[in-house]
């Protein structure tokens, strides 16, 4: 986990990225072609890639990454860009973080194992951190992490503050 900078409650701080990492469940059918969205700071942003995002990790490890901001690697970049009107820390406290999903039509689901948010100031330093990991359910094939988002389980996953 990254360390916080300490913030001047005196100086404005302007969020210059966001980096999103999320990996997708191993279930068969856990990824998606659907749309996924990130709300923070009263707005929503679209993560998409030129890559595959969001399909069942192969291998187990890998993990989609998405810049927003300085650096950025998603579609449409001045669209999805926290800068483009400037998010600032204090937009942060004021509106919820989640990832929101729109299914490519009523049978599609994802599986979210974990969710990392790192916001990063203008300047340098890592103003906020927000994350999510799947509970560890048991069964008889052993430990599993499940969540799904869909049309009939929610397409919303709110994300925790860590600092």
């Amino acid at each position: 986990m990254p360390n916080p900078r300490p913030i001047d409650p005196s100086v404005p701080q302007l969020i210059s990225q966001i980096e999103v990492k999320v990996q997708t469940g191993t279930d068969a059918t856990a990824g998606t072609n659907g749309w996924i969205y990130l709300g923070i700071g009263g707005r929503e942003f679209l993560l998409d890639t030129e890559a595959d995002d969001f399909e069942r990790p192969d291998p187990p490890t890998r993990v989609d990454t998405f810049v927003l901001g300085d650096g950025a690697n998603v579609k449409n970049p001045d669209d999805n860009d926290p800068r483009k009107p400037q998010l600032q820390v204090a937009d942060l406290d004021r509106y919820p973080a989640y990832l929101s999903f729109e299914p490519a039509d009523d049978s599609d689901n994802w599986e979210i194992d974990w969710v990392n948010v790192t916001l990063t100031a203008t300047g340098g330093g890592v103003v906020r951190f927000y994350d999510y990991r799947s509970p560890v359910i048991t069964d008889d094939s052993g430990p599993k992490r499940k969540l799904w988002l869909g049309t009939y389980a929610g397409t919303q996953l709110s994300l925790a503050s860590v600092y």
